[in-house]
């Protein structure tokens, strides 16, 4: 007599040994697949290349795309951009030495704007 088997759920009955060959199976057939595929594309590699003629010398000159042109390293000009400005809002310097405007470093400017006001349209111009 068999032991009986309790109702309620399915018993555990898979053969390892056709689940692993099944697998051993389908790797197969997908390193298989893969090799036929780069076999292929070797192929057509080789006879498109023996296909094209040679390339002239105005083709083998390199060519530069027309202006603006895309930065190589955009993180570094950002960061020279920005040290250059900061070198240039820390510093004096003259704007219009003709007509005497100067830029002054940024907490100079705001202490002599909190000092004498915004100036405005009308007022003549401030003389050292």
């Amino acid at each position: 007599m068999k032991p009986e088997e309790p109702h309620g759920y399915e018993p555990n009955r898979v053969d390892s040994r056709k689940v692993a060959g099944l697998l051993a199976l389908l790797l197969t057939a997908i390193v298989l697949c893969l090799s036929g595929v780069a076999w292929l594309l070797d192929g057509y590699q080789q006879r498109a290349a023996s296909q094209q003629p040679s390339l002239s010398a105005l083709e083998r000159e390199p060519l530069l795309p027309p202006a603006p042109r895309l930065q190589s390293q955009p993180r570094q000009d950002g960061e020279r951009q920005l040290a250059a400005e900061r070198i240039h809002l820390d510093s004096f310097g003259w704007v219009d030495r003709e007509r005497r405007i100067v830029h002054l470093p940024l907490e100079q400017a705001r202490t002599i704007m909190l000092e004498q006001g915004w100036p405005t349209p009308g007022d003549p111009p401030h003389e050292p």
